[in-house]
């Protein structure tokens, strides 16, 4: 009884990854609206059309768990990147932090596993369903809190809002870039210039979140910082 108890929750586990590929690869191909259920239990081999919903419940729970499943593994990556510097007692520096925080999803760019979740992510990014920034904050991700942590510390000089911004600037900006890089008919082949590009777009975000601050967005700041306060206010106020 135990032995089959085993058997059939290896073909569960088995199916639900099944699944979860499938939806990747097409969410990714297409968007998140252009696909069905349907498709995604075709793609992955199920005759019974209600496994997805057994396994998941619905589209929105499916892409939460493919994001959940692939940021685990790459948050064990970025943590022990982490740990492996903190053991040599070197301090990063900016470029460091802001490599550590893409350095995993770098790692993968070279496998067909990689190439799939960058496009996924991508669409996910820019469904209004998902604050894919915000989810990474309060998804309670050691790597991610702690290189948010370093973040923090090297843009302390800038305005609060401004460094918030452009943070969620950098993870938009990165995770656009990969997806779009993933479209190379050579993007798994092509070592060097996948180096090139890896780098570059690191100096890319480094350059944006230390530009100085301009005069015009200083002007804009503090009417952006009322507005944003009035509409928090209307928001508790209609909650209470």
């Amino acid at each position: 009884m135990s032995e089959a108890r085993s058997k059939a929750g290896n073909r569960s586990s088995d199916t639900r990854e099944r699944l979860i590929v499938a939806a990747e690869q097409l969410f990714g191909e297409r968007g998140i609206h252009a696909v069905t259920l349907k498709e995604i239990n075709a793609a992955a081999g199920q005759r019974n059309e209600s496994a997805l919903h057994y396994h998941f419940g619905s589209k929105k729970a499916l892409i939460g768990s493919i994001l959940r499943q692939r940021a685990d593994v790459l948050d064990t990556r970025r943590s022990q990147l982490l740990d492996d510097l903190a053991a040599s007692g070197e301090k990063p520096d900016l470029r460091g932090v802001v490599k550590i925080a893409f350095q995993p999803i770098f790692e993968l760019l070279h496998t067909r596993d990689g190439v799939r979740f960058a496009r996924f992510v991508a669409q996910v990014l820019g469904d209004p369903q998902f604050d894919l920034p915000r989810m990474t904050v309060w998804g309670r991700y050691d790597g991610l809190t702690r290189v948010n942590i370093l973040l923090a510390d090297y843009l302390n000089d800038l305005p609060p809002e401004v460094a918030e911004q452009r943070q969620r600037f950098m993870l938009e900006m990165a995770i656009s870039a990969l997806a779009i890089w993933t479209r190379r008919h050579d993007a798994l082949k092509d070592v060097a210039a996948r180096e090139f590009f890896t780098a570059n777009l690191v100096d890319g975000l480094l350059g944006m979140l230390t530009a100085p601050v301009s005069a015009e967005t200083e002007t804009a700041l503090t009417p952006a910082v009322k507005s944003r306060g009035r509409k928090t206010d209307e928001r508790k106020a209609r909650a209470d």
